[in-house]
């Protein structure tokens, strides 16, 4: 199985928020008043019982007026955020000023309403907003109906982005290290591929903050015998669940399934887990 030991969940998030911003800044940038566009935080990424949401919108010419709809928060003025008698916040900025929108909206998501990562946004357009590919660029769609065995891993690279679309509606967030970031349910997974493309390597972050090393091995080591399909692993101070999926042939029912089955054991597993080893989950309850 492969190794994972060079990810860092830090630098790949923050990775994913400056792309975010990048490509957000971009879309402001051209925005007129034929369209607005409103990025939602998803139910598994929210923790109010209303999932927070920014809207934009070009109000005149040059113009953009962001709205957000969600709590009420001290730091939000600190941000440019000006409160509204209809209990929304809302900030003005010149069009040609669209980069810092982009960054007070990065802040808001990243800092006060405290959404993990951009795969648990959801915007009402524009998916690539999420995936980095820009509206109309055509992207080379590889047979992956039946077996195919990729000759590169560009190759299998282009195969797993593909069945990533159609699964999920639209194409994969994927950073510049080549690592994928997927939201299944409340769960947030991660998916590289292997130099040698023979392999596609899923993990998820279960446990942070772990205290007690040897302790934790223990426990981890025994949780790998029963373990069927999954291996747990410590990665400096965090514990990730992980399952490699052969691809030599590539099977896209065997991405899905794998999908499911780490989903299952990362919901099923990381409260029981944070408790014994005194760390804490990705989303605390």
């Amino acid at each position: 199985m492969a190794d994972i030991e060079d990810f860092d969940l830090d630098r790949t998030t923050a990775m994913a928020w400056e792309a975010f911003t990048d490509r957000l800044d971009d879309v402001l940038s051209v925005m007129d008043e034929t369209a607005d566009l409103t990025i939602s935080v998803s139910r598994s990424g929210a923790t109010f019982d209303v999932p927070p949401a920014i809207r934009f919108s070009a109000v005149r010419d040059g113009v953009i007026e962001a709205t957000l709809l969600g709590p009420d928060d001290v730091r939000l003025a600190g941000l440019g955020w000006v409160a509204q008698p209809d209990g929304t916040e809302r900030v003005l900025v010149d069009q040609e000023d669209s980069r810092r929108l982009a960054e007070i909206t990065t802040a808001t998501l990243s800092q006060v309403l405290r959404v993990l990562h951009p795969v648990f946004l959801e915007p009402d357009q524009l998916a690539e907003l999420l995936s980095g590919i820009p509206e109309g660029e055509e992207v080379s769609e590889p047979d992956t109906r039946g077996v195919v065995k990729p000759g590169s891993q560009e190759e299998l690279d282009a195969m797993v982005d593909v069945e990533l679309t159609r699964e999920f509606g639209h194409p994969p967030m994927r950073n510049s290290d080549g690592d994928v970031a997927i939201r299944v349910g409340s769960t947030m997974i991660f998916l590289r591929s292997t130099p040698d493309y023979r392999e596609l390597v899923l993990f998820a972050a279960l446990v942070h903050d772990v205290a007690g090393r040897s302790r934790a091995c223990e426990i981890l080591n025994d949780l790998n015998v029963e373990a069927r399909y999954c291996r747990f692993a410590l990665h400096r101070d965090r514990v990730f669940v992980q399952l490699s999926v052969f691809t030599q042939p590539f099977v896209p029912e065997h991405l899905q399934h794998a999908l499911e089955a780490i989903s299952a054991v990362a919901d099923g597993i990381d409260d029981e887990l944070a408790t014994r080893l005194s760390g804490r989950t990705t989303f605390p309850g």
